[in-house]
């Protein structure tokens, strides 16, 4: 018995040891109400690709996508609700404080290749997403409203 716990412990060490992978998404991994909804709002969305995300205590999608020549990001909930469009933003300011000193911490030698402002729509707060380059692989990373690493998978 105490060699199976032991056995076990040692697996789900080894097994935490090794990062997540985001799937990137294309329209057709989607939900159909998510991809219904989207294209109500946005009838000419096109080049769509989404990531699963947690913000605000919620299971979302992360779309990204054109309509027209506008390049666009919003987050919908599993169900197809429209969550929040989210802007991209310049990482050097509007950040909490300790924010980059976090990702610098976890991620040595890391570049910014995308910096998303998610504002919660049911009330104050903000939460931020980024896409990461670390050493030519792309990480996607989201932090909470006092710049703590909240998620983070390789894609």
């Amino acid at each position: 018995m105490r060699q199976f716990f032991l056995g076990s412990l040692l697996a789900a060490t080894a097994f935490a040891a090794f990062p997540v992978h985001a799937e990137v998404l294309g329209k057709d991994g989607l939900p159909a109400p998510v991809v219904d909804q989207l294209y109500k709002k946005h009838p000419n969305a096109a080049d769509i690709s989404a990531l699963p995300k947690n913000h605000f205590k919620q299971e979302l999608y992360q779309i990204h996508f054109k309509d027209g020549e506008e390049s666009l990001i919003e987050y919908y909930r599993k169900n197809g609700h429209f969550f929040v469009s989210a802007p991209v933003i310049d990482p050097s300011g509007l950040l909490p404080p300790g924010t980059l000193e976090n990702l610098k911490a976890e991620f040595p030698n890391h570049e910014i290749k995308e910096a998303i402002q998610v504002a919660n729509p049911n009330g104050a707060g903000e939460e931020f997403d980024f896409t990461l380059d670390v050493s030519g692989t792309r990480w996607s990373v989201s932090v909470d409203g006092a710049g703590k690493i909240t998620e983070k998978e390789r894609f």
